[in-house]
C-alpha cells in the first residue's frame, strides 16, 4: 500500500493511494480495468462524462465505520461551488478534491 505523501486523514486531503496485488487480476463481468485522468496522456475528467468511484469509506452519510468491502459507484461531477454550498458540504471541499456523486444525494465520493 503506498498512500500519497500529502494525504492528511483530519480532513481527507491527498484521499488516494495505490495498493499492490499479490497476483494479477482476472477481469470478468463484474471487474475492469480504468483509466486514470491524466492530462499529459490527454485523457481528462469531464462534467460530461461518467465517473466510477471505489473505496473502502463510509457507506452512509453518519456512518463512522468504514466498509469491509471495496465499494463502486458510477457518478457524474458535481460543480465544486455547488457542493460548498450551505445545502450541502458548506466549504468543507477543497480545490485537490473532486465533488462526484448525484444532486438528489444517495451516492458520492464521500459516502
Amino acid at each position: 500500500l503506498l498512500r500519497h505523501k500529502n494525504y492528511k486523514r483530519r480532513d481527507m486531503s491527498n484521499d488516494i493511494a495505490l495498493l499492490e496485488l499479490n497476483d494479477p487480476v482476472q477481469c470478468s463481468p463484474y471487474i475492469q480495468l480504468a483509466c486514470v485522468a491524466d492530462a499529459i496522456l490527454g485523457v481528462s475528467v469531464s462534467h460530461d462524462n461518467n465517473c466510477w468511484i471505489a473505496g473502502w469509506g463510509a457507506t452512509s452519510a453518519k456512518d463512522q465505520k468504514s466498509s469491509d468491502h471495496l465499494q463502486e459507484a458510477k457518478v457524474k461531477l458535481i460543480n465544486t461551488k455547488l457542493c460548498n454550498s450551505s445545502r450541502w458540504y458548506a466549504g468543507e471541499i477543497h480545490t485537490h478534491n473532486l465533488c462526484a456523486g448525484y444532486p438528489q444525494g444517495t451516492i458520492d465520493t464521500c459516502q
